[in-house]
């Protein structure tokens, strides 16, 4: 499935772990850009975010750790998306794997949105922000906030990606697709009371035979 983020199985894995087949998928490289502007935005709010102990953002110090919490929370999850990126393939359940492929499209979208929940409350501390600020901190608040919003691009990406996959991949529909397959109550390897398909040449409404017939006698 060429949309999958997953592995290089999409919903239907069971193989072994292809590292090349996952470096061809652009969530992978999304995911990895994702990282390092997360390493940007945490690493320079901590480092250079704030002035003698206070906080770039109009003093606030809950900008500033707003900020730090976002980045290594995106930095984590991204993290752990790629390990099952690269699992994913040899995951043989695929229930599972669809489940991973639902929480990889809530979870994306959710975090889209906290970036730009970020990024507009940095936005607008800083530019309310009336105190001088040294070159080295307004260049590191000033980074933080473009990557914030480079994030949001990331993690939208992401999100458009999920939804293909789980749209592609039917979502839960586990039991229909049992059914459609022959894998149903009714038959195939899950049904215990099959019943033999009807021979079209037993109907109940047969011709009589040909040739003579003997008459009934009254």
């Amino acid at each position: 499935m060429q949309s999958s983020g997953f592995g290089s199985g999409g919903a239907h894995g069971g193989g072994s772990v292809n590292i090349v087949e996952t470096l061809r998928k652009p969530q992978t490289w999304i995911r990895m850009a994702g990282v390092l502007f997360a390493i940007i935005v945490f690493s320079a709010l901590a480092a250079n975010g704030r002035d003698f102990g206070v906080c770039a953002f109009n003093t606030k110090d809950s900008a500033c750790d707003f900020g730090i919490a976002v980045g290594v929370i995106a930095f984590l999850a991204l993290l752990s998306l790629l390990v099952i990126d690269f699992a994913m393939p040899a995951i043989n359940q695929e229930r599972i794997q669809k489940i991973f492929i639902l929480v990889d499209f809530a979870f994306s979208a959710f975090m889209a949105f906290i970036w730009f929940i970020c990024f507009c409350y940095l936005t607008n501390e800083w530019r309310v922000t009336s105190f001088y600020v040294p070159s080295s901190v307004r260049n590191a608040v000033q980074g933080a906030i473009a990557f914030c919003f480079f994030s949001i691009c990331a993690w939208g990406a992401l999100a458009v990606f999920g939804f293909m996959t789980v749209r592609n991949s039917g979502g839960f529909n586990v039991g229909y697709s049992n059914l459609e397959a022959g894998g149903g109550p009714a038959g195939g390897a899950g049904g215990g009371g099959a019943s033999a398909p009807l021979n079209p040449d037993s109907s109940p409404y047969q011709e009589p035979p040909s040739g003579d017939v003997e008459k009934p006698v009254y």
